[in-house]
């Protein structure tokens, strides 16, 4: 169940912005009262989806703002992020297969992982020519 958005934010798709959204969120976890150690997950959470657009979406992503929105239930706190990427739907995304030795390890790709490990929720969207992601933590 995701709440009305509280606050929204649009950023350009720009390593840049990420440090942006990242105190955004700062500040609206604070005013709404999450928890710390929720509001440092849901952080997690939106840095790597940050990065993912950055570096995955192509350029249709850095045509319009990702936008940005939190919201709030009694049970949960939720970020919603929608951006206008290549399609991408990493709630069915296989994860990454673990590396057996330390030889085939690589970096990154872990990003997925991270979010669905952190996250209590999520949902993927295509809907209007853009990707919709929310995902919640509980609260």
């Amino acid at each position: 169940m995701i709440g009305v958005p509280l606050a929204s934010l649009a950023i350009n798709a720009d390593r840049s912005e990420v440090r942006t959204a990242a105190d955004w969120l700062h500040e609206v976890a604070h005013q709404y009262e999450v928890p710390q150690n929720k509001a440092i997950a849901l952080d997690q959470c939106l840095d790597e989806v940050l990065m993912n657009i950055v570096m995955h979406g192509g350029t249709s992503a850095t045509n319009t703002p990702v936008e940005l929105s939190f919201s709030l239930t009694p049970k949960e706190a939720a970020i919603t992020v929608s951006d206008s990427g290549k399609p991408f739907d990493p709630v069915n995304a296989p994860a990454k297969p673990r590396p057996m030795t330390l030889e085939e390890a690589e970096p990154g790709g872990l990003g997925l992982s991270i979010i669905k490990g952190l996250s209590n929720h999520i949902n993927y969207e295509f809907k209007e020519g853009r990707n919709v992601l929310t995902f919640a933590v509980a609260i």
